[in-house]
């Protein structure tokens, strides 16, 4: 719990003060072209829910990478979410990820986030634990990851902090819990990624799909921070 408000601050931090430790990603779609010899890419897609306190929809901020060991700043990387190709509803909201990454090891931690209707504005994190190797001059698919909070039962990771009281229990956050599923999408999303985004048009992009999602990993991981 004290690393999830510890993540909650820090995004607010980055956010706040224009630091540049939080990345924009690419490419956007008015790129119109990508440089693989500088950055390669990992593209995914992602539909977060709440069937637990439907009116309260996630909205993510930022999804956390760290590269290696994460031993420093560097290494801990913040790809902030836009609104390029989204589709939002009051059901769900579905994201394009693209993320220039240099060749290395990596972790994909999770999604931090919010939802909020007056009076309550709640806060989430989204535990993947995701391991990831990015291969020079590439851009690889990484699968489609559907995050939905469902009603917690005891002992499971929460969605989000418990504290403020009232703002995460309307919303749902301190009482859900995360049901998450990857899965290989892989002609569709390719096509909507080329669609979308013109600088991917003629790009090959290779399919190298997330294992699925250990619950018990993120658990032990909640557990422990």
């Amino acid at each position: 719990m004290r690393h999830y408000i510890a993540i909650l601050a820090l995004v607010g931090t980055l956010l706040t003060s224009g630091c540049a430790t939080v990345a924009n990603m690419s490419p956007s779609i008015s790129s119109s072209s990508v440089d693989t010899t500088k950055n390669s890419y990992a593209l995914m897609t992602v539909t977060l829910k709440n069937a637990y306190h439907t009116s309260y929809q996630p909205s993510p901020i930022v999804v956390h990478l760290e590269r290696g060991a994460a031993d420093s700043r560097a290494d801990r990387l913040n790809f902030k979410f836009d609104d390029q190709a989204t589709t939002t509803s009051d059901f769900g909201n579905h994201y394009f990820v693209r993320l220039p990454l240099a060749p290395g090891k990596y972790v994909i931690r999770g999604i931090t986030g919010q939802s909020g209707i007056f009076p309550f504005h709640g806060m989430f994190f989204t535990p993947l634990h995701e391991s990831i190797e990015i291969k020079p001059n590439s851009i690889v698919y990484l699968g489609h990851i559907d995050a939905t909070v469902v009603e917690r039962k005891d002992g499971e990771l929460r969605a989000g902090p418990v504290i403020p009281l009232l703002d995460q229990a309307a919303t749902g956050f301190s009482g859900g819990t995360w049901d998450v599923s990857v899965s290989d999408q892989f002609d569709r999303d390719v096509t909507d990624f080329k669609k979308d985004f013109p600088a991917l048009s003629n790009a090959s992009i290779e399919r190298d799909v997330l294992p699925a999602w250990d619950k018990q990993k993120a658990t032990e991981w909640w557990a422990s921070h």
